[in-house]
Order: structure tokens, then C-alpha cells, then sequence
């Protein structure tokens, strides 16, 4: 059984004339994110079903949502773990005005827009957010977003934002090895919360940050995601490479200064927030 569910609609009335002057119809094509989330009882992978409808051109907007996910997947094609009707497993297509290099940027707008909803749904609880696309809540993972697209001729087709929240999981449904670093908005405020109002609210908050995405261009996104990431300064390590995390690159890289004060861009990967780092007491 499938629902399709019409949210309300970002066509950026607000562009002037003469702004959408020299813009051509694909551009204006791409910065309508129409809202329409398709609710299915079971996928293997919201994902890969999002990408299908990327590819047969579905407009920015249009989402998948599974009540079960079979076949979830994270970053690096690690499994996402979430127990049957508890928590939003939503993927969503963006067609964005950025080019390849400023990809990683949508998965932090994802980011910042589960944040938001998470501090609605679970107010006085404020999200922060870790490198690169995960979100916590009292430094446990709410959230994680996988952000998967399609180049070709050197221009970004799409995205498919693949969004994971642990609404109404509670500490017996997770893994007994993970129970003491994942947490659900159930945990945390004592309450059961409706999945479908939730994507709906998440993909309203999603749509509104990728409109001023296209009226401003991506400069925004990291200083904003900055101001709910609570590890500059910290030290960090990555695949044996350890240093003090300083700043957000404008591409979304994160930048990380080492020992000899040398500046390391990393673009992709888990970053671990302990020390020392496995295998390893600095970098050179």
C-alpha cells in the first residue's frame, strides 16, 4: 500500500523578474521543491526506491517513507539499524543549484533541518551535530543522514538525502553493544510521536532551508551548522590521523589542524571524538 501525501509547496515567488532573467528552465525546474511525501509499508531501502524515482525525474521534494525498512544502510555501507513502525526512515531528492564540489553542503542543510525538528519535538533538548552529518542529542546519535547523487557531464543531477530519526525506539530496542550512544526523542521526552506528522514537519523545515539555499547560493549552511556543532577544539582522529578540529571548510570539508600546526582537509569518513587515537599518538 502506498500514500501520497501533498505537503506545502516552496516555488520561490519572492525571485524578481529580473533575477530569473538569464535562468534556464532546468534551473527553474530545480529550485520548485514541491513536498510530496509517498508513505510505503515496506522497503528494503528508502533510499535506493528514491533514487529511481530521481532517475525517472521526479521533481526536488518528493520523498519516500517505509513504516519498515529492511535494508537500511548508513555511510561507508554500514547498516542502519531502526526496529519495525518506530522511527522516520525517509529519503528525499533534491535538485540543487551547487555544483559537485559543494555537495557535501546538502547533507549538512539535512542536517540542520532534523536539528530544528528535533528541538521542536523534544523541547527543552537541543541537537547539536557531529562531522559530518550526524546529529545528537546530550552527545548520543538521534540522527544520521546518508547523502548519495548523481554527476554526469561534471554538473550535479540530484541528491538523495537519506534521513534516519529515532522517534519511539527505547533503550531495549537497540543494539546491547550501541545502548549507551544512540538515545530517541521517546527516551528523552517520555512521549510517543506520530512518524507521518513528524516527516511531514521535517520535510516543511527541509524545504524552507533549500529555498534559501537557491536565493542565496550554500555560504550560509556551515556557518549555521557551526553554531550547533559542539567539537571545534576537540581532538579527533580518522584512520589514524589525530589533530584538534578547527573550522567547517566552505565545501563542508572539515578542517583539522595537527600537532606541527599543519592544516589536514578531510572530505569524507567517520571522525571518532576520543583520544588517543587507535594506532597512533599524532600526526606529523
Amino acid at each position: 500500500m502506498t500514500l501520497s501525501i501533498r505537503c506545502s509547496a516552496f516555488n520561490l515567488v519572492r525571485f524578481s523578474e529580473k533575477r530569473l532573467k538569464n535562468r534556464t528552465a532546468s534551473f527553474i525546474r530545480s529550485i520548485m521543491f514541491n513536498p510530496t511525501l509517498k508513505i510505503i509499508e515496506i522497503a528494503e531501502s528508502t533510499q535506493d526506491e528514491a533514487r529511481k524515482l530521481a532517475l525517472s525525474g521526479s521533481p526536488a521534494g518528493t520523498s519516500i517513507m517505509a513504516v519498515v525498512q529492511t535494508g537500511g544502510r548508513g555511510r561507508g555501507g554500514s547498516k542502519w539499524f531502526s526496529p519495525p513502525g518506530k522511527n522516520l526512515a525517509m529519503s528525499v531528492i533534491l535538485r540543487p543549484n551547487v555544483g559537485p564540489r559543494e555537495a557535501p553542503i546538502l547533507g549538512m542543510l539535512s542536517s540542520i533541518a532534523v536539528a530544528d525538528t528535533v528541538d521542536t519535538l523534544c523541547d527543552p533538548h537541543r541537537a547539536s551535530v557531529k562531522w559530518p552529518n550526524d546529529v545528537l542529542v546530550q552527545e548520543k546519535k538521534i540522527a544520521g543522514i546518508l547523502s548519495e547523487g548523481q554527476i554526469s557531464s561534471g554538473r550535479l543531477d540530484f541528491i538523495v538525502l537519506g534521513l534516519g530519526l529515532n522517534l519511539n525506539s527505547f533503550e531495549e530496542d537497540f543494539p546491547s553493544n550501541l545502548t549507551n550512544s544512540l538515545t530517541s526523542c521517546s527516551i528523552l521526552t517520555g512521549l510517543t510521536f506520530d512518524i507521518k506528522q513528524v516527516g511531514i514537519s521535517l520535510l516543511t523545515r527541509l524545504g524552507e532551508l533549500s529555498e534559501r539555499l537557491e536565493i542565496e547560493g550554500p555560504g550560509f549552511v556551515p556557518g549555521m551548522w557551526q553554531m550547533r556543532w559542539p567539537h571545534k577544539d576537540h581532538r579527533i582522529c580518522r584512520e589514524g590521523v589525530e589533530g584538534t578540529a578547527i573550522e567547517i571548510d566552505d565545501d563542508g570539508a572539515l578542517l583539522v589542524q595537527s600537532q606541527n600546526g599543519r592544516t589536514i582537509k578531510i572530505t569524507s569518513g567517520e571522525v571518532l571524538l576520543r583520544r588517543p587515537c587507535p594506532g597512533i599518538t599524532g600526526v606529523n
